[in-house]
């Protein structure tokens, strides 16, 4: 927070309203989380209660301000809100030692929730807010980030997007990275068995880890309905051997002749009966 004084311009005008209601210091604590709702992210406070439905006077009402009796029970809080037409819920719980204070979105059910030490936090009811909450910028800092981020998205959307952008520029413009799958233009023709392959490498082994893979059905015996599966002699279907078949065959063109370049392995003899 880089200038508390301009941060905190108003709270003097809520706190002369409020001045007569503070009775404990859980009130003070409440008093801010309303300050920062309604100065400092537009929300509007239409009353008491945890009631989860918004008619359409409450719509286009609300204020700044705290409404009668926001603190006439002892260890519980119940203010509603409403931002962009879509009702929130303060709600707070006193607990031994601390307070735990909850803000729900109705519409989203997103929940946050932030536990603190009225006895440590506050040290006088009367006075600047400085005297009153001498840490007052790093709590509403705690607020903000703890209990507004989490469940309104609001005031950050932009800052979002743009960190979503440059990542994403990022991303295309290294070339060791893999990132997301590319899929061809829509619209764009690929002969059979040319197209891209769907993660940017070649699709080696890809039969044997997925047996409806293009590149074929691998190690695996494949189903007379699979797309790659092909007829056996005079017919009668099975698997075709994915290798080539042992010695030369000049009619298939496959290996025409030996490769002379080949050399036996050791120990080798060409007499069979030794």
């Amino acid at each position: 927070m880089s200038n508390p004084g301009d941060y905190f311009y108003g709270w003097n005008l809520l706190y002369k309203t409020i001045e007569k209601d503070i009775k404990k210091k859980d009130d003070l604590l409440i008093a801010l989380a309303h300050f920062v709702l309604t100065k400092h992210s537009q929300f509007r406070c239409i009353g008491l209660g945890e009631n989860k439905i918004l008619t359409e006077d409450e719509e286009v009402s609300g204020t700044e301000l705290l409404p009668d009796n926001w603190n006439l029970d002892e260890n519980n809080y119940a203010l509603r809100y409403i931002c962009d037409k879509k009702l929130y819920i303060l709600l707070a719980l006193r607990t031994e030692g601390s307070i735990i204070i909850t803000l729900l979105d109705v519409q989203t059910r997103k929940v946050s929730n932030i536990c603190l030490s009225a006895e440590e936090l506050v040290k006088d009811l009367k006075g600047p807010i400085t005297n009153m909450m001498p840490s007052a910028s790093e709590l509403a800092d705690r607020y903000r980030r703890e209990l507004l981020e989490p469940v309104f998205e609001g005031q950050n959307k932009s800052a979002t997007t743009q960190t979503n952008t440059r990542s994403t520029t990022a991303d295309e413009s290294n070339p060791l990275r893999i990132g997301l799958p590319k899929r061809p233009p829509i619209g764009q023709y690929y002969p059979g068995g040319a197209e891209p392959s769907f993660f940017g490498f070649p699709e080696v082994g890809r039969g044997d880890l997925d047996p409806l893979a293009r590149g074929g059905y691998g190690n695996l015996f494949p189903s007379p309905s699979h797309p790659n599966f092909r007829f056996g002699p005079g017919g009668s279907g099975g698997m075709q051997p994915r290798f080539d078949p042992y010695g030369p065959q000049p009619d298939r063109n496959i290996r025409p002749n030996p490769n002379p370049d080949h050399l036996p392995p050791p120990n080798f003899s060409s007499d069979y009966f030794m």
